[in-house]
């Protein structure tokens, strides 16, 4: 993973935050990026099948990552206190930790980030991908206060911020990084809005061009098609990018065709 300082020589940034509506493909694209780099899982029989696998730094990193991965709309049963939420994120996260390291000796009670600092010093420098999809999650639940919500800011800058241990942070969310940031909290990520940047947008839901090609699979193989390109068209391209490209909303495109109905 290129470090941020290696953007200006056209390398990748190590810290990406995707903004993009619901519905437009976020967890999957955050699930197979965890898919592709973490170590748990040999994965090379689904992507030896993607045109990924054509690139000469493919197998380099194919499952050869330390990967956190978190979805942070997922809480404790019957949840009410943002402190309920947040110990659940750091519980599960210190249990993983405390199993893949047991000779490191790390507390229960100490700062996720002094774990991992710790594992980073005794390991031989061991770094981790962090994937965070929904991240901004709690800031739209009415059972965390204000204060909470800037607490988590710092909760997420703590973690991730000027670390030695990030290899890359890659998280995907609804609203913009600065609506959650007041200061230097998130300064370290590049954020790919599709209404403001076009890097990466044909990557997430579908561009006219895949759209064509499914229409024309279901027009074969739909005896009594009642879909049409222009009533497509009407109902689910609602998005154009800073690209200028147009996106079709993928759950609803691909709902339409498998039902024959708009």
């Amino acid at each position: 993973m290129a470090e941020k300082s290696g953007t200006s020589q056209g390398k990748s940034p190590k810290y990406v935050c995707i903004t993009r509506p619901h519905h437009f493909g976020k967890t999957v694209m955050a699930n197979m990026v965890a898919s592709y780099f973490g170590k748990g899982v040999d994965r090379s029989r689904e992507f030896n099948t993607l045109k990924v696998s054509g690139y000469p730094w493919y197998r380099k990193h194919l499952n050869q990552h330390n990967v956190i991965h978190i979805m942070f709309n997922e809480m404790p049963q019957n949840c009410k206190f943002y402190d309920s939420y947040l110990s659940r994120i750091q519980s599960l996260l210190m249990d993983d930790l405390q199993m893949m390291y047991p000779h490191v000796r790390l507390r229960e009670d100490e700062a996720v980030w002094d774990a991992l600092r710790k594992i980073y010093e005794y390991c031989d420098r061991e770094r981790f991908i962090f994937i965070f999809d929904e991240w901004d999650f709690i800031y739209h639940q009415d059972f965390a206060s204000d204060e909470e919500k800037q607490a988590f800011t710092k909760f997420l800058s703590n973690l991730l911020k000027d670390k030695a241990y990030v290899e890359m942070a890659y998280m995907t969310g609804i609203l913009p990084i600065t609506r959650y940031s007041s200061g230097s909290e998130f300064n370290m990520f590049f954020e790919f809005s599709m209404a403001t940047m076009a890097k990466y947008s044909e990557y997430f839901d579908f561009t006219d061009e895949e759209v064509d090609v499914l229409h024309q699979k279901y027009i074969e193989c739909q005896t009594e098609p009642k879909v049409t390109r222009a009533g497509r068209e009407l109902w689910y391209d609602g998005y154009q990018t800073a690209s200028g490209r147009r996106l079709y909303n993928t759950h609803f495109v691909v709902g339409a065709l498998s039902f024959n109905q708009i």
